[in-house]
């Protein structure tokens, strides 16, 4: 697994960074759209994408979102790679990627439960 990425040595995955509730996705990105602006949000996931429960929550805000056929992880690891802002999952090797991307360029990234 990719838990190295978020984790320090003897730390341990927990539930909840795998698999967020929705009730934690909407609130951390939320929280997130807030702080950096964003006027589209892209989800990129394989099972539960939470879009209707996100584009509830942001519509006051008057945040687009956007959510592709998940199986095309080529223009998933695009996108988030340019994104304002990305929010990954901490034991995913897919997110692995994207941070490492993200790293190199200076864009700022955090994990599910990790603060924003």
């Amino acid at each position: 697994m990719a838990s190295s990425q978020c984790l320090s040595r003897g730390e341990k995955v927990f539930q909840e960074m795998c698999y967020p509730t929705a009730e934690d996705v909407v609130k951390q990105t939320t929280e997130a759209v807030q702080k950096y602006a964003v006027g589209h949000l892209y989800i990129a996931t394989d099972k539960l994408s939470y879009f209707q429960e996100l584009s509830e929550a942001l519509e006051p805000l008057q945040v687009k979102v956007h959510h592709l056929d998940p199986h095309l992880p080529q223009m998933d690891l695009m996108i988030l790679g340019q994104a304002d802002f990305f929010i990954g999952n901490c034991v995913s090797s897919f997110t692995s990627f994207v941070k490492r991307e993200r790293d190199i360029n200076g864009k700022p990234s955090t994990f599910w439960r990790f603060p924003v």
